[in-house]
């Protein structure tokens, strides 16, 4: 399907591209194509970019001086000189992860460990202590045991906490 083109878009298109049609984008060519054939003003633009693409063609580019040269050469020894001390520089080793880090990643293990310590300690000192020679003898508990109940539910008053004649 061949669609028009105006002078507007073939006068862009020729700039971008230049004045051989057949390195324009391929939807556009056929449309191009027609319409250099037929517009004078269209012939008009591809003479235009033609001269443009010749002279393009014959400009060389020139020599640099002597002076760019030495900089530019100077600036490569001085990236040279640096890459290579880089190189010769060990890269720095990694810390090889403990048992743990591997298993549960680096969580901060010195508080818990720390913690953990101070738990085992507690623990064992309590466990460590030795009743007293009174409290071993089985009349002398159950005696404690009997006090600490008439202590709490007070077997000498028979009283209700709940009359309200008494208050």
């Amino acid at each position: 399907m061949m669609t028009t083109m105006t002078l507007d878009r073939f006068d862009e298109l020729a700039s971008a591209y230049g004045a051989a049609i057949f390195l324009w984008p391929a939807e556009d060519q056929p449309a191009a194509e027609a319409l250099a054939a037929a517009s004078p003003e269209a012939q008009a633009v591809l003479a235009r970019e033609r001269a443009l693409d010749a002279a393009l063609d014959e400009w060389e580019a020139p020599e640099p001086s002597q002076a760019l040269m030495a900089r530019i050469l100077g600036d490569a020894a001085e990236v040279s000189a640096v890459q290579a001390a880089a190189v010769a520089e060990p890269p720095p080793v990694a810390e090889k992860p403990g048992f743990l880090t591997r298993f549960f990643g680096d969580i901060g293990w010195r508080p818990a460990g720390a913690m953990t310590a101070c738990l085992a300690i507690g623990f064992a000192v309590g466990l460590s202590g030795t009743p007293d020679s009174a409290s071993t003898d089985d009349t002398a508990l159950a005696a404690q045991d009997n006090a600490v109940i008439a202590t709490f539910f007070g077997d000498e008053d028979e009283s209700d906490p709940f009359d309200l004649e008494m208050l």
